[in-house]
């Protein structure tokens, strides 16, 4: 007996020395950002009714990193974004339906006015990602932002993720606050991560070679013919001189480029 209030005397001892010892950022994510992260991830196991959500959305996350992956010239359309933020519409019309399934309530009366007073928590999730989703889609349908940042927000993966969440949140017992909005992001970076390394080994098609050295040829070819205006019009000797290198070099790395393209075509 007193070896066993001993042992746990030091256990506690040693609780209180070291934990304090841990830098705050460590301990956050060892003892908070850590458990929420797996939470996150192994709450479709204990609800399994998320994955026939989930399935579908995942089966297509990672064909489109395949699709991309495989044609590496292709980039997302403001079309595409548009379609992405339209379909987080419908997981949230989805979502709604099934918290109304769930509710017990068969007044739709009763339901809506439950949902305007916002009562559920649940439904407040819900509202809010129907609000994220309708403002992308303004985005994507006015073009308000710049091409990189919007095609960032609205491809695939954040998509998803975003989904992912909100589906994970609606169906559980998780809080909304300030730890899982952390955890989402870290779920979220390593999600990219992980795609990108995976588009990067997969085989890029012989099609997509060429379009992307074209690509780069016309790119080429312009600098060469921008230097060789240049030097045209410049007044120095020494100044045309090295225009007209510089001109030389782009059009002999095009030339090159011309080489490899003519040996991908003959492989097609």
């Amino acid at each position: 007996m007193v070896v066993e209030n001993a042992t746990v005397l030091i256990n506690e001892t040693l609780n209180q020395t070291v934990q304090p010892a841990l830098p705050a950022p460590i301990d956050y994510a060892i003892h908070t950002a850590a458990p929420r992260i797996s939470e996150l991830i192994l709450a479709p196991l204990n609800s399994p009714e998320m994955l026939w959500t989930l399935a579908p959305m995942m089966i297509a996350l990672v064909l489109m990193q395949i699709y991309f992956g495989r044609n590496k010239d292709k980039a997302l359309g403001w079309n595409t974004a548009f379609g992405n933020s339209i379909a987080l519409i419908f997981i949230s019309v989805s979502l709604l339906r099934s918290v109304y399934i769930s509710s017990g309530d068969i007044s739709i009366k009763g339901f809506l006015h439950a949902a305007v007073a916002f009562n559920d928590l649940r439904i407040i999730i819900i509202v809010l990602l129907a609000m994220y989703s309708i403002l992308l889609s303004m985005i994507s349908f006015f073009h308000w932002l710049p091409e990189r940042l919007a095609f960032f927000m609205m491809n695939s993966i954040p998509i998803n993720v975003t989904a992912y969440v909100v589906i994970v949140l609606v169906n559980s017992d998780i809080p909304l606050d300030r730890h899982t909005l952390f955890a989402g992001v870290v779920i979220f970076l390593v999600v990219y991560a992980v795609a990108m390394i995976f588009r990067s080994i997969i085989p890029q098609s012989l099609e997509s070679r060429v379009h992307l050295l074209e690509s780069r040829k016309h790119m080429l070819d312009s600098n060469a013919k921008r230097f060789r205006d240049l030097a045209r019009l410049a007044g120095g000797s020494h100044r045309r001189d090295r225009l007209e290198s510089r001109s030389v070099r782009f059009q002999k790395r095009s030339d090159e480029i011309d080489e490899r393209i003519k040996a991908l075509k003959r492989e097609l």
